[in-house]
């Protein structure tokens, strides 16, 4: 548990939001590396931009905030909720003179051509402005009910969960849900580290081999040469030129190849360090390592090795979380 809060201090250490930077020797990646000058890394460097910039690494980060989001939220269930709730109507006093039908009102001397009338005129326009409507000889007297027009109503509720089966089961899964992604970040990052050392020492052994390759062509070259020479004195038949230039020729397609898998070992390395692609750069490789590639053992015996993976491997917390 110690060694896992050190990863989590290095990853929260050089993973600052933001605009991040890389540990390469050209200093903090803007994005504007010039295309001449191409970055390099050391294997401790390359891990530390790895931390920084890696897509995976960074979901898995992410997963974790997502997680505790989630304990907020079902947590949120459980505890006491308050709702207010407030009305407010108002009506215009305009349209209570407008009311004919539905009004309590008491009227004499009733007449159809009288109620017509009040019918017809006493229907202001809500447009316009309000008008005494014109009613018969006789008015007939209109008592209104309503004593005020504004109303509203405020109501304050507050609830609180005692039990119902599932919410405090559904907390207690949350937390397990949180374990997860933590044990999830783990081994995104254990499995990072050990691709960036795999590829970073890729580097190095296909440029030793390009090296070779490349020895092996001018070897080949001098002797296809001095067949040549020979042949030209007349010591040796020309069998022996046909047989040098075919080795040379032989040689070749195996130095093409060993300089397209540096290429494509470098362009994989930067995929998993996440720099940005240089549109300037043309054909030129994207980064260049230094260092070698020693050989440090480590003696373990095969049932210790399986004991200690079955208790460290983080995928396997991750698992039983689960």
């Amino acid at each position: 548990m110690t060694r896992f809060f050190l990863y989590l201090a290095i990853v929260a250490t050089f993973g600052i939001p933001g605009q991040p930077g890389f540990a390469g020797s050209e200093g903090t990646y803007r994005g504007t590396v010039s295309a001449s000058r191409v970055p390099t890394f050391t294997l401790d460097q390359a891990i530390l931009t790895a931390l920084q910039r890696n897509p995976t690494l960074l979901n898995a980060e992410q997963e974790i905030k997502r997680a505790k989001g989630v304990i907020i939220q079902v947590r949120a269930q459980a505890l006491p909720q308050i709702n207010a709730n407030a009305n407010f109507q108002w009506t215009d006093p305009h349209l209570t003179g407008a009311r004919v039908l539905g009004n309590t009102s008491t009227t004499t001397g009733f007449t159809p051509s009288t109620a017509a009338a009040s019918l017809m005129e006493g229907l202001p326009s809500q447009v316009g402005d309000f008008r005494t409507p014109v009613v018969a000889a006789t008015p007939a007297p209109v008592r209104n009910v309503e004593t005020s027009d504004i109303s509203y109503a405020i109501s304050v509720t507050g609830t609180q969960l005692i039990f119902n089966g599932t919410t405090f089961n559904q907390i207690r899964g949350t937390f397990f849900q949180r374990d997860s992604a933590y044990f999830a970040f783990r081994n995104v990052l254990d499995q990072l580290i050990a691709i960036v050392k795999t590829q970073f020492y890729q580097i190095i052994v296909n440029r030793e081999l390009v090296n070779v390759n490349e020895e092996n062509v001018r070897l080949l070259e001098a002797q296809l040469k001095d067949q040549q020479n020979r042949f030209e004195a007349g010591t040796v038949p020309r069998f022996n030129v046909l047989q040098a230039d075919v080795q040379l020729h032989n040689q070749i397609p195996q130095l093409i190849a060993a300089q397209n898998n540096l290429r494509i070992a470098k362009l994989q390395l930067a995929k998993t360090l996440g720099l940005d692609f240089q549109r300037r750069r043309g054909d030129a490789p994207p980064l260049d390592v230094i260092g070698d590639m020693p050989y440090i053992p480590r003696p373990i015996e095969l049932a210790d090795a399986i004991e200690m993976g079955k208790q460290r491997r983080p995928f396997l917390k991750q698992a039983r979380a689960n």
